[in-house]
């Protein structure tokens, strides 16, 4: 420890301090002069002997009112020794840098996610309610110029519509849980398909444009997401041409909210770890000989393990269907699902110069097979007329090998049949034929 010196203190003591200064200071000099030659006797490329001078040795005992002596645990003077005879010093090490969390995109080759790109959510989701017979399936001979007007009105000034219906009656209906009946309980899919799908999609795609190297990769994310929103806002129009409440929650509170929520790590985290959702969409084709769009559809997987047996899960299956059931591990890649509920079949205006839409719905059930999370094969059973018996066989779903071609089929309640393919990434989609 370093000695104090005191003017209170007396005669002696402070000899005996003068004193112990001098020895430090003494031994602290043969040790740098000991440290000095060893070093310049490992040095590479110099002898043994220096014609330097050994450093001259400080002998003068303090003064009175010198500062008190270093500490010996003071980190030691410099050396003296040249640039040249210094030891190196080690390079400063390199910061690791911190991978960025992936949650729902993972460029896997082998089920629903060897389809997943732009193209693919663009077409499933913005012709999502073709399934509800809202509209023929030529997508190329649809009024887009009338109802993209007419959403794009009522969301360009969105209150006189809801002043229309009433602010009740939109809040309680088309924004809070709030009413539970078939023809009011409108905000089910908001929350489902718009808010939590749509943000989970959101963010996929994001991933998806930053594995490809794309600018900007949240502002395409975004502009995918809300053009497929006007599309499926257009074709639930169905030719109105006045108030659309409809259009206004789903874009403005639930579409926007979605990308705002997701764009924050929380949901995100929730939604990939706890609660574990997944893009199951269809495999959309372009059918002859009608150049008619066949089995497309967004659906969501979801998943809950329990917590007493992490191998069995709470399932639900939901887009144009709501089902729910169980999902069990095989092992740590493949999964079983079997869910049932109900499937929507047609929407119905039943206003006049406004979108009042009900939805009808028919019994429905099917079981899933999936590898990580990447659906590779469905199979449904719904009472309808045309979809009745509906299959879906992922790419790369038993095998690695070959091109990633994922495969599908219909059979009507009349026997006829549709088929299909549809091809992997950048695309998505493909071709087929329909008898339907």
């Amino acid at each position: 420890m370093p000695v104090v010196l005191s003017r209170r203190s007396s005669r002696s003591g402070y000899r005996w301090s003068i004193g112990a200064c001098f020895l430090g200071r003494l031994l602290s000099a043969l040790f740098a002069l000991a440290g000095n030659s060893a070093l310049a006797m490992d040095a590479p490329g110099t002898s043994p002997q220096s014609d330097a001078p050994p450093p001259a040795l400080n002998l003068t005992p303090p003064s009175l009112n010198s500062p008190p002596p270093a500490s010996s645990l003071s980190p030691p003077a410099s050396s003296g020794l040249s640039p040249a005879l210094a030891p190196p010093l080690a390079p400063p090490l390199a910061a690791t840098p911190v991978a960025k969390p992936r949650y729902f995109y993972f460029g896997r080759d082998y089920g629903s996610e060897a389809l997943y790109g732009p193209l693919w959510v663009f077409v499933n989701r913005g012709y999502d309610v073709l399934q509800d017979h809202v509209a023929g399936r030529n997508i190329f001979t649809f009024d887009y110029r009338t109802n993209l007007g007419n959403v794009a009105r009522n969301i360009a000034n969105p209150f006189p519509a809801i002043a229309a219906d009433g602010w009740k009656t939109f809040l309680t209906e088309e924004i809070f849980p709030l009413s539970f009946t078939q023809s009011t309980a409108r905000w089910t899919p908001n929350y489902s398909l718009h808010l939590i799908g749509g943000g989970m999609t959101y963010t996929s795609l994001r991933e998806w444009f930053e594995d490809y190297g794309v600018p900007a990769p949240r502002v395409f994310s975004a502009v995918t997401l809300m053009a497929s929103a006007f599309v499926n806002e257009s074709l639930e129009n169905k030719g109105v041409v006045g108030f659309n409440t409809d259009c206004i929650a789903d874009i403005w509170f639930f579409d926007i909210g979605g990308i705002i929520l997701f764009s924050f790590d929380w949901p995100n985290r929730f939604f990939s770890h706890t609660v574990v959702i997944a893009d199951w969409s269809l495999q959309p084709s372009f059918t002859l000989p009608n150049g008619e769009l066949h089995n497309v559809g967004n659906y969501f997987s979801a998943k809950w393990a329990l917590p007493f047996y992490r191998r069995l899960s709470l399932f639900a299956w939901y887009g144009e269907a709501s089902t729910g059931g169980l999902s069990f591990a095989l092992n740590d890649d493949y999964s079983l699902s079997a869910s049932v509920g109900g499937a929507a079949i047609h929407i119905t205006n039943t206003a006049t110069h406004s979108v009042e839409n009900v939805v009808s719905f028919v019994p429905t059930g099917a079981i899933f097979l999936d590898r990580h999370n990447s659906l590779l094969a469905s199979l449904q059973i719904t009472n309808v007329d045309d979809y009745f018996i509906h299959f879906n066989i992922y790419p790369h779903a038993f095998t690695d090998r070959g091109p990633a071609i994922g495969v599908w089929g219909v059979v009507d309640k009349r026997a006829r049949v549709a088929a299909g393919f549809a091809i992997g990434r950048p695309f998505g989609i493909g071709g087929g034929w329909s008898s339907l």
